[in-house]
């Protein structure tokens, strides 16, 4: 087996239109879509499939669509919202392992909606909720109980698990992106082993080299000049990636920002981004998953990333012993840029039996593939 092996999505992705001088969108709900409902429960034991009807331009008909469900629960004293997708009628469970999806700070869980629909198609049950602060979730007022640092975030989210009872009848799969509440998750993946089964980080910060984009970074501008900045969550959204996004897919991720609220989720991201120390999280994660045994790792990473440059994450996959995949072409959100392929690499290593480390020993070299599957 080689030493080193990098896959690349070298073609342009299909069906994406490269980069085009931005436009701010209006807010809007897309007029086509018609939105999943929002159900409360204690815990979710057997949830069905959820379909959205999408207007074709080709057939000129509406057609039902795999889509994700919203629901909601409270758990650690806090009110969650999460998307909840499962496998189409009538389909095969892939692997009985769940799988977690943890955005990163200033986003939502909306930013899986395109990649856990094609994870459900291959037969994945996948959750993603709101991280506190965000979204749908409670945001405790800065300075209450809930400190808006790594610790509360890994707390409230093995909370979340707990309650949601996803990780009773096996350990959950976890896949992370962004920066903060990633890496907060991250830790917690490396403290509780029992809970997490395999962890895939698509691109994240992860060392030396990377830092925080403008848009989350202005906050800790010195002598306090960055308090009470706007959240500029279509900056951060739009400009780390490859390709544009479509203005409905925006407005999703300004949505929580405006209105009622919009102050509230604001001073949620303020808080976080002035609580994490993003030099000492990395720290923190690099030395955690260098102490295994834990869940086995794989990075994801769109090599075109605006925000997170390739050394850093090449040199923190060989110090924790990780496997790598990268695609060219594609910006720092996969999920967004590519997520067919995105989907690909994380199906191959989670269905992957790891033969390559079934005797328990540690990688003495940068491992790209194993060698129990074929990713083309």
């Amino acid at each position: 087996m080689s030493a080193s092996i990098v896959s690349a999505a070298s073609a342009c992705p299909r069906g994406v239109t490269r980069r085009a001088a931005p436009a701010r969108p209006t807010r809007h709900a897309p007029p086509t879509v018609r939105g999943p409902r929002v159900v409360a429960r204690a815990s979710i034991p057997d949830p069905t499939p959820t379909y959205v009807e999408v207007f074709d331009g080709q057939s000129g008909q509406m057609e039902k669509v795999l889509s994700q469900g919203v629901e909601a629960v409270t758990a650690g004293g806090l009110d969650w919202s999460f998307r909840v997708g499962v496998p189409a009628d009538g389909a095969a469970a892939a692997v009985p392992n769940k799988v977690i999806f943890v955005h990163g700070a200033g986003l939502v869980a909306f930013t899986y909606s395109k990649l856990m629909k094609e994870m459900q198609e291959a037969g994945f049950q996948c959750y993603a909720p709101d991280m506190p602060g965000h979204g749908g979730t409670s945001k405790p007022a800065p300075g209450s109980d809930f400190r808006y640092d790594a610790a509360s975030y890994s707390a409230a989210l093995e909370a979340f698990i707990t309650e949601t009872g996803i990780a009773a009848a096996a350990p959950v799969d976890l896949v992370v992106s962004g920066f903060l509440t990633s890496q907060a998750a991250l830790l917690l993946a490396a403290a509780r082993p029992a809970l997490f089964r395999r962890v895939v980080v698509l691109n994240a910060p992860l060392g030396n080299g990377h830092k925080l984009p403008d848009a989350l970074g202005v906050y800790n501008r010195p002598f306090g000049m960055g308090k009470g900045a706007k959240a500029d969550v279509y900056k951060l959204a739009y400009f780390g990636n490859e390709f544009a996004l479509a203005a409905d897919r925006i407005a999703e991720y300004e949505a929580p920002y405006g209105g009622a609220g919009g102050e509230a989720a604001r001073a949620a991201l303020e808080a976080t981004c002035i609580a994490c120390d993003l030099k000492s999280l990395m720290e923190q994660v690099a030395t955690a998953f260098r102490a295994r045994p834990g869940p086995k790792v794989r990075v994801v990473w769109g090599s075109s990333d605006k925000y997170l440059g390739d050394a850093p994450m090449y040199k923190w996959t060989d110090d924790v012993r990780a496997s790598f995949d990268c695609m060219r072409k594609v910006g720092h959100m996969p999920q967004e840029d590519f997520p067919q392929e995105t989907a690909k690499f994380i199906k191959a290593f989670l269905e992957s039996e790891l033969k390559v480390s079934a005797l328990g020993s540690v990688r003495l070299s940068k491992v790209g593939k194993d060698d129990d599957y074929d990713r083309d």
